[in-house]
């Protein structure tokens, strides 16, 4: 949740616990030591009941605040959120799962622990714990669980951890390790999501793709993603929707080729996840969902001098046309791999994210975006998955 200003259908027949382990069947053990797994399609995993939208947003980053059920509801039926990011400290919001899910809308649940990475959970006791509270959540409603937080920043490591060698291939097998405990619980482990900018001067494109080669080399692409899901924290900063190949750029018009170079140059854009989701088409044998559980626009955001600072109406027009392309319909469709966005933040009472607030900012107060939201037409994008042909995967 630091980001560039530090850088700067339920599933019926089958149950989801069942499809899980069926989707999880591997060891223990490390690297290279899983047994085959089942690669699920992508109308295989939960959503919503429709209209699913893929709006959501994130919870306040005090894990201690708690969302009422009334507020839940009226986030669903007043704004049309269908997702929710649930950051959690321990077992405090089994009863915000629970209301969420009674309201519609799909609950991603973060484990919060300070500094995870490389070894949350380590073995023994807290590993029992963690699973002891994937297991609570599981039963409360949450499908989706995060276990850690844009590990390419030196911040989420514990103390002399970054330092180092071998980090990437730490964090991967920190990921088998969490990814193994929350299946068993009967959840999709979500994958780490990165800041846009890391610690060490790599992107999260380079980081997703030094993880997506650590697994191959290791032969565990199975083990590492089959029934998971992909964290990642989109936003476009300061930048148009279509940056890096809008007008000003003058790159409208560039090859896949070229978008794809060019994006694994800058990923600081929304179009990010035109970048991941041709890396799963690279090194993955099925594409996962992507949930982004932070990320969209915030408010006097200027990372990029050369483009205009992010106003209140700039932040409503930002966010509503991310949202407007998670309709399979738009023409500038994200993809169907693009499950949700989880924008940052509803709210919280004060400190450095008090900026980002939406519903009741201490500059701003009440965000035009939530205006604009009530007046927006609603769609599902349940549809995509009702044929056997789905909509375009973008670019």
């Amino acid at each position: 949740m630091v980001y560039v200003r530090l850088v700067v259908c339920g599933l019926c027949c089958l149950g989801l616990p069942a499809l899980v382990q069926v989707a999880a069947g591997q060891s223990a053990g490390g690297a290279g030591q899983g047994g085959a797994a089942a690669w699920l399609k992508l109308s295989d995993y939960p959503r919503p009941p429709a209209p699913d939208t893929g709006w959501g947003i994130h919870d306040n980053p005090n894990c201690m605040w708690q969302a009422s059920p009334e507020l839940l509801r009226e986030m669903r039926q007043r704004y049309g959120f269908s997702w929710f990011k649930v950051l959690a400290c321990g077992a405090n919001k089994l009863e915000v799962v629970k209301a969420a899910r009674a309201a519609g809308i799909e609950p991603v649940v973060r484990l919060y622990v300070d500094r995870p990475a490389p070894h949350y959970p380590r073995p023994g006791q807290e590993s029992a714990e963690f699973r002891r509270l994937v297991a609570a959540y599981v039963k409360a409603g949450a499908r989706y669980i995060e276990a850690g937080n844009e590990p390419n920043l030196e911040l989420e490591w514990a103390a002399g951890e970054w330092e180092k060698p071998e980090r990437v291939e730490r964090l991967c097998r920190q990921w088998l390790n969490a990814r193994r405990l929350i299946a068993a619980e009967g959840a999709i482990p979500v994958f780490y999501a990165m800041s846009v900018g890391g610690s060490d001067g790599r992107s999260a494109g380079q980081w997703w793709t030094d993880c997506f080669e650590t697994f191959r080399k290791w032969g565990a692409i199975d083990e590492a993603f089959a029934g998971t899901a992909f964290g990642v924290h989109l936003g476009p900063l300061n930048h148009p929707l279509d940056y890096p190949f809008d007008p000003q750029r003058n790159l409208p018009h560039a090859t896949p080729a070229e978008r794809f170079e060019s994006l694994m140059k800058d990923n600081s854009c929304y179009l990010g996840v035109e970048l991941l989701i041709h890396l799963m088409d690279r090194y993955l044998p099925a594409r996962i969902p992507i949930l982004s559980t932070e990320g969209g626009a915030f408010p006097d955001n200027q990372a990029d001098p050369d483009y205009p600072k992010v106003t209140p109406e700039l932040h409503r027009d930002l966010n509503l046309g991310i949202f407007q392309r998670m309709n399979p319909r738009h023409p500038q469709y994200w993809g169907d791999p693009l499950f949700a966005q989880m924008s940052w933040i509803w709210h919280t009472e004060s400190g450095m994210f008090a900026i980002d607030s939406w519903h009741d900012n201490p500059k701003y107060g009440r965000m035009p975006i939530l205006d604009a939201l009530e007046k927006e037409p609603r769609f599902d994008r349940g549809v995509i998955f009702e044929t056997t042909t789905s909509a375009p995967a973008g670019p």
